[in-house]
């Protein structure tokens, strides 16, 4: 154990960095998602929008770009005066005592690891989104009829295959999707059902960013793969994100292939249909 409240310091200050690593890392690749692909997006799938509809969603891109960029300049900035401070105090710590360098090296390095951890960790099992549901799913019962069967019964299920880091996915979540519920938000007989793939970490991360109620399902790259092809019922078909199914009070999938939000009135329409109205 070295007792050395230099030492300690320094290594604390430290380890403190590759956290803030960790968030540059995690806003550039959202700045990547959504805004550098969010607007590609909007050129290349959203041209026929209004204009007044299209200025709203640029005024949402830059918004985010700036927030972004802002967290990436703070937390740079916060990472060098760490680094500063840190070497300080290691460097005060090998005045004072002369130790041999493994050691401390060793036990900055391990603490690192423990920070890492417990950042994965917290973010993965305490970040939560109001209005937000995590359905569980055993091994034994992960098929789609067995997840619509068992947490579903008797409700008319809009369903969403998304990713991550899948810009056209945030854009719906930021522009289409709460109108939707706004629409339906005194139907008691309609659920939503998120079924993720991408990063575990990032998952909750983007729940909360993007506001996503409704219930919430994360899968690995297998169990999704699974769970799509059963739902688009085509087992050769290519995975694409977003996709969308609806499902109906009895379990049965109506439409395999459902419009998005952003298609509001053919998406009503489906529902509509599917709801008995």
């Amino acid at each position: 154990m070295i007792r050395s409240k230099y030492f300690w310091l320094g290594a604390i200050i430290i380890a403190i960095i590759p956290l803030m690593i960790m968030d540059i890392s995690e806003y550039f690749v959202a700045w990547e998602k959504e805004v550098r692909g969010r607007m590609i997006d909007l050129a290349q799938n959203y041209s026929g929008l209004p204009k007044m509809q299209k200025a709203g969603i640029l005024d949402n891109i830059f918004e985010v770009n700036q927030k972004l960029t802002r967290l990436i300049a703070i937390k740079a900035f916060i990472s060098l005066v760490l680094f500063s401070g840190g070497i300080y105090f290691l460097r005060k710590f090998r005045k004072t005592t002369g130790v041999s360098f493994l050691k401390p090296a060793l036990t900055t390095l391990g603490l690192i690891v423990v920070f890492i951890v417990g950042k994965v960790v917290f973010t993965i099992a305490f970040t939560t989104q109001q209005g937000a549901t995590f359905v569980n799913v055993d091994a034994d019962s992960k098929s789609f009829k067995d997840i619509i069967s068992r947490n579903f019964k008797g409700k008319v299920v809009y369903v969403d295959f998304w990713g991550t880091t899948c810009g056209p996915c945030l854009e719906e979540f930021d522009n289409f999707t709460q109108p939707l519920k706004q629409h339906y938000k005194n139907r008691s007989d309609i659920a939503y059902l998120y079924i993720a793939n991408g990063s575990n970490y990032l998952w909750k991360k983007q729940i909360v960013n993007h506001k996503i109620t409704g219930n919430h399902l994360f899968l690995d790259l297998d169990a999704y793969s699974k769970l799509y092809h059963q739902a688009a019922q085509n087992d050769t078909a290519m995975i694409l994100m977003p996709h969308y199914v609806i499902v109906d009070r009895a379990g049965k999938i109506t439409s395999p292939d459902a419009a998005r939000p952003s298609d509001y009135t053919v998406l009503v329409g489906q529902l509509d249909k599917v709801l008995g109205e």
